[in-house]
């Protein structure tokens, strides 16, 4: 296979001069941003067959020909041996592209002309003081990124900090609450450069893969889409919501309907960073209000906002969470004459659902994925709201009744994610039954009547 003239190249001109030679590399134009931008993270997901792997394997070989003294790091979360790294992998591109004689293999490493060098390592491994041995590198490419866990990030980004250095990543996307996912993909800081790569992408697709493909694809919809289409996986053994589910919601037609109940659920903030959250549902249509995200706010500023919705809407019922600052949102708005109910997350539950919860707030999370479940309702398409709404794990207590994790429980806190407030707000709209305010008249109690009896509620 010829590489200085490649089946299919990026929309520029990537050629790269060495020893009299000039090398392009065999990749998909999709890579073209990770070669064209110099960026401090450059990232790169999706399914399988892709390529992703294969573009950053040439780019290390590429980087060590033409920079003289480029270190390079190649790094998994697990390496129990070598065999786990990408070090075959870059072996074997060393072959194709022509360039044996200029690459010595060595059985931990491999040097390269100019001094260059490739190491690997699993961060498992790493602690602050060992980590440091790699504060002189260049790239520190992280193969199967999406195992990386959150230590690891926190540990490895101030160590690679040489001037003009660079954190690479290539995953197959998991779960939206892994840490390498909120990093990159849905929160990605502006000195990244991220690309999604599917098959389809891949001019040099293998046959093989293709057969293995059309497999899947007759199979298990949802394992094809996680796998092949780099598809988040819809269910965690933890995870109270599907993914799949929340995914619908978001897409949904937002029918709202002037004879069903308007609740609003209002989350509290209570650290810095944590929103203060007015959510609206009308029935089955939560998006056709728009929601209110507020930040920093004193519990009469709160008040206030909450007051002008609620004289702006006329909402049947308005739940607010009694935790915290919020207990002086409910007194302030009970003083402007505003009725409202507080709701104690950690109160006993009300027995609204026939699932057994330990709390208010486990039954309300239980009702709002019931509500979900049944389909045909619509929510914000909001990625936030979606990662706050799977994001949430469950346990059971002594009597196994359903126990929701905390908003700043020890794992969310190391995971980097954020407080669950969109997603709590939407729940307290689920507090407790509400009906129509004004059913005077037949055809009102029929749609009333027909509503409940679609919904269970």
């Amino acid at each position: 296979m010829n590489l200085s003239a490649p089946q299919t190249s990026p929309p520029t001109d990537l050629g790269f001069y060495t020893e009299g030679e000039t090398l392009s590399p065999q990749t998909a134009w999709v890579f073209a941003p990770l070669w064209e931008q110099d960026a401090r993270f450059l990232g790169a997901f999706g399914g399988r067959g892709s390529g992703k792997s294969n573009d950053r394997a040439q780019a290390v070989i590429i980087n060590m020909l033409t920079k003289p003294g480029c270190r390079v790091v190649g790094i998994r979360e697990v390496q129990n041996s070598l065999k786990d790294s990408v070090k075959q992998l870059l072996i074997d591109w060393i072959e194709r592209m022509g360039v044996r004689n200029q690459f010595t293999v060595l059985v931990d490493e491999v040097r390269g002309p100019g001094n260059s060098l490739c190491i690997f390592r699993g961060m498992n491994d790493q602690n602050s003081e060992s980590i440091k041995s790699l504060e002189g590198f260049d790239i520190a490419w992280i193969e199967e990124a999406q195992t990386i866990s959150q230590r690891s990030l926190d540990l490895l980004r101030p160590t690679i900090r040489k001037p003009g250095s660079q954190i690479w990543a290539t995953w197959n996307p998991r779960f939206k609450t892994d840490p390498i996912d909120i990093f990159l993909r849905q929160n990605p800081p502006e000195s990244a450069v991220v690309v999604e790569a599917n098959y389809s992408d891949n001019p040099w697709f293998p046959d093989v893969l293709e057969i293995e493909r059309l497999i899947d694809k007759s199979g298990d919809p949802e394992r094809y889409g996680h796998i092949w289409l780099g598809r988040y996986e819809k269910v965690g053994d933890r995870q109270l919501i599907p993914a799949g589910v929340v995914e619908d919601a978001r897409k949904a037609e937002a029918i709202p309907n002037k004879f069903d109940e308007l609740i609003l659920g209002v989350d509290v903030a209570r650290f810095g960073s944590d929103e203060t959250v007015i959510a609206f549902r009308r029935g089955r249509d939560a998006r056709t209000i728009p929601w209110q995200h507020y930040k920093g706010l004193d519990t009469m500023e709160v008040a206030s906002r909450v007051a002008a919705a609620m004289d702006a809407y006329g909402p049947d019922a308005v739940f607010i969470d009694s935790g915290a600052m919020g207990a002086g949102v409910v007194d302030r708005l009970r003083q402007l004459r505003r009725e409202v109910i507080p709701v104690d997350f950690g109160s006993k539950a009300s027995g609204l659902t026939n699932a057994k919860t330990a709390n208010k707030r486990a039954e309300m999370w239980v009702r709002m994925r019931d509500w979900l479940m049944q389909g045909r309702v619509a929510v914000p398409d909001d990625p936030r709201l979606e990662l706050q709404m799977t994001g949430i794990e469950y346990s059971h207590d002594q009597n196994n009744a359903i126990l929701l994790e905390r908003k700043h429980s020890e794992r969310r806190m190391r995971a980097g994610l954020p407080s669950p407030d969109r997603a709590d707000a939407l729940a307290l709209t689920f507090a407790y039954p509400v009906s129509k305010r004004g059913y005077d008249d037949d055809e009102h109690e029929e749609t009333a009547r027909g509503r409940s009896e679609a919904t269970g509620y």
